[in-house]
């Protein structure tokens, strides 16, 4: 590469006048260009996702249904479907039946189910019920089948997707955006963080990571040796970003951060997912789409231009 010969000829000296500086400074400039517009190979990628016989009716089908027709046609989707009959068929789709396939799953929930702080009852006040921050029961169904998914697909793809059932892609998504968003080199997985726990609608892991068969082992093994009780909350996403936090600080990994440490409210249609998909959390699932108040940035796509109304 001669050009890059004559620039190290011309730098490596002490003392440079102002048009070698300024050579320099150009040279620096081609060099940043080059590597931003360098080609990368394509990565594989599959999705996992988790639902009930109720989920399916009101959102798992609709998930289904907008990835086989939004998503690239070479990535596939797993499907741990719990107590329901799937009856969308794709060579894209691989339905696995959530209770069977599942044996840890099983084991936790026998060992925790009539535990009433596994079920949403607050530990620091036990006349508090029914507070998702405590219903480690409720959410580890998502655990379990990521695990499970990481191990399936490891030597296979090079990214894991986690997405939330309660998902809707409403514009075709560019396999060069899905990539982009991926974690790669020691980013062991991408996420949306925010100002809080991160939002875990969308979670990237990177099958690649020299550390990620240990992950899976770490996030299951504090559900089922009860270390989870230990935590402030033991809900999937507070359980995932105490992990998160801790091989950071062993140096075990990095993460590629998604969203932004100043951000919070409905962070995913807020961020650059927003663009294509649209996160139907909480009531947002009867109306089918989020409201017109989470949007905190002027989004262009036509899915929104008609927001539903808050209730």
């Amino acid at each position: 590469m001669p050009k890059l010969d004559r620039f190290a000829t011309t730098c490596q000296g002490s003392v440079l006048n102002w048009k070698q500086v300024k050579g320099c400074l150009s040279m620096l400039g081609f060099l940043k260009r080059r590597l931003r517009n360098r080609s990368v190979s394509p990565l594989k990628h599959t999705v996992v996702t988790t639902f009930h016989e109720k989920g399916y009716q009101v959102y798992g089908r609709k998930c289904l249904e907008s990835f086989l027709l939004s998503w690239p046609e070479d990535v596939d989707m797993l499907v741990y479907a719990e107590d329901v009959d799937v009856d969308i068929t794709s060579p894209r789709l691989t339905v696995l039946d959530h209770v069977p396939t599942l044996d840890k799953l099983r084991t936790f929930r026998a060992f925790y189910g009539d535990n009433p702080f596994a079920n949403g009852t607050s530990p620091h006040n036990p006349e508090r019920t029914g507070d998702f921050r405590w219903d480690a029961v409720r959410f580890c169904n998502k655990v379990f089948a990521i695990t499970d998914a990481i191990r399936r697909t490891a030597g296979r793809s090079d990214q894991l997707i986690w997405l939330d059932a309660d998902t809707v892609t409403h514009q075709t998504i560019p396999h060069a955006f899905i990539d982009r968003m991926a974690p790669r080199d020691n980013e062991l997985a991408a996420y949306l963080n925010r100002k809080s726990y991160p939002e875990c609608g969308w979670v990237g892991y990177n099958l690649n990571h020299a550390k990620i068969g240990l992950f899976a082992d770490r996030f299951e093994d504090i559900f089922l040796d009860g270390s989870f009780l230990k935590l402030k909350e033991s809900h999937d996403s507070f359980v995932f970003w105490h992990l998160v936090k801790e091989m950071k600080k062993q140096g075990e990994a990095d993460f590629k951060y998604l969203g932004s440490d100043y951000a919070k409210g409905h962070i995913f249609i807020n961020s650059e997912l927003g663009q294509y998909l649209d996160h139907l959390k909480g009531d947002r699932k009867e109306a089918g789409k989020s409201y017109q108040k989470d949007l905190k940035k002027n989004r262009s796509e036509n899915w929104w231009a008609s927001s539903a109304d808050a209730p």
